[in-house]
C-alpha cells in the first residue's frame, strides 16, 4: 500500500510575528496570506518482510534502520513514535523549490506527513485537526521556536485570514474575486536571495523581545495591516490598482519588520530589495522569519519582463495560488 500527500508553500504577506504564542497568548494576533502552487511531497510504503531493514527514508540523504529511536529525521522519528507506527515502511520526500527559503516548508512537511500518516491508519483528520497536530509537534515534540500560521496555510491552503487568541484558532477565507486574486498574483514574483537559513536560528532574538513585550508596539502596527489588506483585497472599488496598494502596504510593513531582530534582513537582502524596486517593483517583503530564502515583490504586469531580465530570470519564480490544501493524491494522481 502507498500513499502520496501533496502539501503547499505559503507566502505570509501581513501580521508574521503575532503568530508566535509569546504573543497570541496574551494579546489576539491574525496573519493574512496564501497558499502556492509549489507543493512538498510525502510518500509512505508499506514493505514486505523480506526487506532486511524496517525504515527507509530517502531525502537529502538516505537512512536504513531497523528501530524508531535510530531514525536521524527528527519531524519523521518523532511522528512514528507519537502515531504508534510501526509497520516496514519506506518514506521518500520530495519539494518543487528549496528548503530553509522562507515558504514555510518545514511545516508543509510536517503537515504533509501527518495526512500521509493518517490516511494510511485510516484515521481522517479536518483541516484545522491536520494544522493542529503539525504545531504540537513541532513545537511541543521538537521544541522549536515556530509560530502557527505556515501550518494553518498548509492544511488549509487558498487565501486566508488567520486568527489566534490564547487557544481560540479561526480561518476566514478572503472574499476576492478569481479574476482580482489571478490578476495580483500576476503581479508578484518571488525572487531567490540565494542565502538559506533555519528560521529558529533567526527568530530566536524576536521570540526573546517579544516576551519581554518589547515590541508589542512595531507588533501591534504589523497586525493593523491584516485589517487594511483584508479591506484593499474585498473591496471592489480598487481593483484596478489592487497590485500597486498591496505592494506600497507591503513595503510599509517591511519596514518594521525589519524592526523587529537584528537577523530578520542584512546588506545583502537590502541591496537586493533596492535593485528590485529600481527595476519596476512597487514594494515587496522577505518571507518568512527573515535571514534569507525569497523576496516576494509586487511588480506591475508591464513591467515584468525588464524585471525578470534585470534581476535574472533564473532566481525568478512564478506561482498561483493553490486551492486545496495538504491533501492525499490517488493512485499517485490527482483530478485535473
Amino acid at each position: 500500500m502507498i500513499c502520496l500527500s501533496k502539501t503547499p508553500l505559503r507566502v505570509s504577506l501581513f501580521g508574521g510575528g503575532t503568530d508566535y504564542p509569546a504573543y497570541f497568548q496574551r494579546r489576539p494576533g491574525a496573519v493574512l496570506g496564501f497558499a502556492i502552487d509549489k507543493y512538498i511531497y510525502v510518500s509512505v510504503l508499506k514493505l514486505g518482510a523480506y526487506v532486511d531493514y524496517r525504515y527507509r527514508l530517502a531525502y537529502s540523504k538516505v537512512e536504513h534502520v531497523d528501530h524508531v529511536e535510530d531514525i536521524e529525521h527528527p519531524v519523521v522519528r518523532e511522528a512514528l513514535k507519537y502515531y504508534g507506527w510501526d509497520e516496514p515502511t519506506d518514506f521518500s520526500f520530495q519539494s518543487d523549490l528549496p528548503a530553509l527559503a522562507g515558504l514555510g516548508s518545514s511545516s508543509a512537511f510536517t503537515v504533509g506527513l501527518i495526512q500521509a500518516l493518517s490516511h494510511m491508519m485510516n484515521v481522517p483528520r479536518t483541516r484545522m485537526e491536520l494544522a493542529h497536530h503539525a504545531t504540537y509537534m513541532e513545537q511541543v515534540l521538537l521544541k522549536e521556536d515556530v509560530g502557527v500560521q505556515d501550518q494553518m496555510h498548509a492544511a488549509f491552503g487558498g487565501i486566508h485570514r488567520f486568527d489566534f487568541h490564547g487557544d481560540d484558532y479561526r480561518a476566514t477565507p478572503i472574499a476576492i474575486s478569481d479574476e482580482a486574486l489571478s490578476g495580483l498574483t500576476d503581479s508578484m514574483v518571488l525572487v531567490f536571495t540565494g542565502i538559506k537559513r533555519r528560521a529558529a536560528q533567526v527568530v530566536a532574538e524576536q521570540v526573546q523581545n517579544t516576551s519581554e513585550r518589547r515590541l508589542d508596539e512595531d507588533l501591534g502596527q504589523i497586525l493593523a495591516f491584516v485589517e487594511k489588506a483584508q479591506a484593499v483585497l474585498e473591496g471592489r472599488d480598487h481593483a484596478d490598482d489592487l497590485p500597486i496598494r498591496l505592494g506600497e502596504m507591503l513595503d510599509e510593513s517591511w519596514k518594521i519588520k525589519k524592526r523587529l531582530s537584528s537577523g530578520v534582513s542584512s546588506s545583502q537582502i537590502n541591496e537586493l530589495y533596492e535593485l528590485c524596486r529600481r527595476h519596476g517593483a512597487v514594494g515587496g517583503k522577505l518571507c518568512g522569519a527573515g535571514g534569507g530564502g525569497f523576496l516576494l515583490m509586487v511588480v506591475p504586469q508591464k513591467k515584468r519582463a525588464a524585471f525578470r531580465e534585470a534581476i535574472g530570470p533564473r532566481r525568478c519564480v512564478s506561482f498561483r495560488v493553490d486551492r486545496h490544501g495538504s491533501r492525499v493524491l490517488s493512485d499517485g494522481y490527482t483530478a485535473p
